[in-house]
């Protein structure tokens, strides 16, 4: 009995030691991969924050790049970052140092930026990457474009205050749509609400002063404008080649089918509705929503100012001029377009030598430059061309192409296309294959575009309406005071910002010239007026845009656009008709307009790449 015990004993102990031992070993085993655990989670936390302080890296010196580019609207500062290195420090967190490590040239719009950029823990706080302390490597490819901006979808873009004053029932006729970047005040007439064909929008805007908040301001108690229904639209229509087609679901096709998409950009709805997530046909837009004209709301998002292009670096479209060579091989319905390739210039009549003559150098002008075209003898302009200071323009113009000022662009007198577009008929592709040949011209003022003129302005027509308190000051991106236009101001020309800088002499070469115009070469009269009754052009000013019209007592017609940031246009006759030129329409970001006349453009960012390269 007592020998059997002891074995019992001793049993139990060797049971105890090997219990013992695997826990032991348990314990071990646990602690060691809890020790792994706890290592692979902080590895994994430093690559975390690491990653992170690398992001944080690339997005703030991505996004200081692109407010720079956005607000300047050139690429010229971009060749001075080219290996430049950023750091920063996020306290209690750790360190980032970013690399502008490539800059490629894609196109004449287009710069190709690689960042990279190293997020680590300073854990010696000594300000340096020592080689054992953690950190991540990430890179970031991105674009930076000059594309066609939003503001030319607009037969009238005002960016810093909307009003259309005193017009009544048709002395007001807009078939396009119209937009400001602030509030858009309507003052109606005696004779009730003008015509309105087309979408209003207003937005809000707190960079103006005093800030905007973007609302469409009516009379009446918030009496709409009127507008023509498809019907009588149609009609009209008909009898004016310039009106773009009213919807006809017989044609145009059933809401959201193919051929309604085909058409959709470019068509006149009174009854608006949402198609696919977005308003089709006119509304009244602002910062309380979009609405139809019968005041139902069709979105409650509120609406955002649109940027406007910038021309400040005249360089740029300097170098456009010189170097731009046509792009359009073929045209929409395949046949081959005769100045493929052919490089920018503009030609004008002249009656001395009885020929034309080429005026510019490699689509350059230097100085100022009085362009007269006659109605058999018009102006021949292809591709962009740049004036380093004044142009004077009036007549007849033939071709497409842009005319870009340093400084105005002074319109004397009636602008009409030789060959206009005509926007009637049922088959789009015909209707585009027409209209693609067809005239087309953009005038970009530097300074401003002054219509009329200039010896007969005076107070309050149209001078009140160029200077400060209608003028507006704003700040820009970087929360500078940008003070407001002031038409009286005398700029580096010794004139008035207004003027011309022909000088006093050159004015009465202007009103001579716009007498001239009224006689083609073979002394025939052209037209007894001496004022501004027709405008065909896409007009887009950095200031304002105005002067006196129709001095004459025939109205005005504006074929095409009216884009400023300040707007001026005082009227002396009625009726004033706005007839938008959808050819310069873009339908999307990677589909051209029918068009391109190289019209002003603004920045815009395309991220393309990220990865991680450590």
């Amino acid at each position: 009995m007592k020998l059997r015990g002891r074995r019992t004993r001793g049993s139990t102990l060797v049971t105890t030691l090997i219990l013992g031992t695997l826990a032991t070993l348990t314990g071990v085993a646990y602690i060691e991969l809890a020790t792994r655990d706890i290592r692979t989670a902080s590895a994994r936390v430093r690559e975390l924050v690491t990653q992170n302080l690398a992001e944080a890296g690339l997005n703030a010196v991505a996004q200081e790049i692109w407010r720079q580019f956005r607000m300047r609207q050139s690429f010229n500062p971009l060749a001075a970052l080219q290996g430049q290195v950023f750091t920063g420090t996020i306290a209690g967190v750790g360190n980032y140092t970013t690399t502008v490590v490539a800059i490629d040239t894609i196109d004449s719009y287009t710069r190709r930026l690689t960042l990279r950029s190293v997020g680590w823990i300073d854990h010696n706080n000594n300000g340096q990457l020592d080689p054992h302390e953690p950190r991540q490597v990430v890179q970031q490819t991105f674009d930076l474009t000059l594309s066609r901006s939003a503001v030319f979808d607009y037969a009238y873009f005002v960016n810093n205050y909307g009003w259309m004053y005193g017009f009544s029932g048709e002395q007001l006729v807009m078939n396009g749509d119209a937009r400001s970047n602030g509030d858009f005040e309507f003052r109606y007439g005696s004779g009730g609400p003008p015509v309105i064909n087309g979408s209003i929008i207003a937005s809000p805007n707190e960079r103006l002063t005093p800030a905007a908040q973007g609302r469409i301001i009516l009379p009446n108690g918030n009496q709409v404008p009127r507008q023509w229904s498809n019907a009588e639209y149609l009609q009209r229509s008909l009898l004016d080649p310039w009106m773009r087609p009213a919807y006809n679901s017989a044609v145009h096709g059933a809401f959201g089918s193919a051929t309604f998409n085909l058409w959709r950009d470019y068509l006149y709805h009174a009854n608006a509705q949402m198609v696919d997530g977005s308003p089709f046909g006119a509304v009244l837009a602002d910062v309380t929503g979009t609405r139809n004209f019968s005041n139902r709301y069709l979105d409650n998002r509120p609406t955002s100012e649109l940027v406007l292009p910038d021309l400040s670096d005249l360089n740029f479209y300097i170098n456009l001029s010189r170097s731009w060579r046509n792009p359009k091989a073929t045209f929409s319905d395949g046949l081959p377009n005769p100045n493929y390739n052919q490089p920018a210039r503009i030609e004008v009549w002249d009656p001395q030598q009885g020929r034309y003559v080429r005026v510019d150098t490699n689509g350059v002008i230097n100085g100022s430059i009085a362009l007269i075209g006659y109605r058999n003898r018009p102006i021949r302009i292809h591709g962009p061309i740049t004036v380093t200071q004044d142009v004077v323009i009036r007549g007849y113009i033939e071709g497409q192409g842009t005319i870009y000022a340093g400084r105005n662009v002074h319109i004397v007198g009636d602008i009409i296309y030789k060959n206009p577009p005509d926007f009637r008929g049922n088959i789009l592709n015909q209707v585009l294959a027409r209209n693609e040949r067809a005239d087309a011209l953009g005038l970009a003022a530097r300074g401003s575009i002054i219509m009329g003129n200039t010896k007969r302005f005076g107070d309050p027509y149209p001078l009140r309406y160029m200077t400060p308190p209608f003028t507006r000051g704003r700040y820009d991106e970087n929360g500078n005071w940008i003070p407001p236009f002031d038409a009286r101001q005398i700029d580096s020309t010794g004139r008035m910002r207004y003027q011309s800088a022909y000088g006093d002499p050159g004015q009465n070469e202007i009103e001579r010239l716009s007498l001239q115009i009224d006689i083609d070469q073979n002394g025939v009269i052209d037209a007894d007026e001496r004022g501004i009754s027709r405008i065909d052009a896409i007009m887009f000013t950095n200031f304002v845009g105005g002067g006196n019209l129709a001095t004459d007592g025939r109205g005005l017609t504006i074929n095409g656009t009216i884009i400023a940031k300040d707007e001026a246009m005082v009227l002396y006759s009625l009726p004033l008709r706005f007839n938008y030129d959808w050819r310069i329409r873009e339908r999307s970001l990677d589909d051209q307009p029918l068009i391109n006349i190289e019209l002003p453009r603004v920045a815009r960012i395309v991220r393309l790449a990220w990865q991680r390269t450590q």
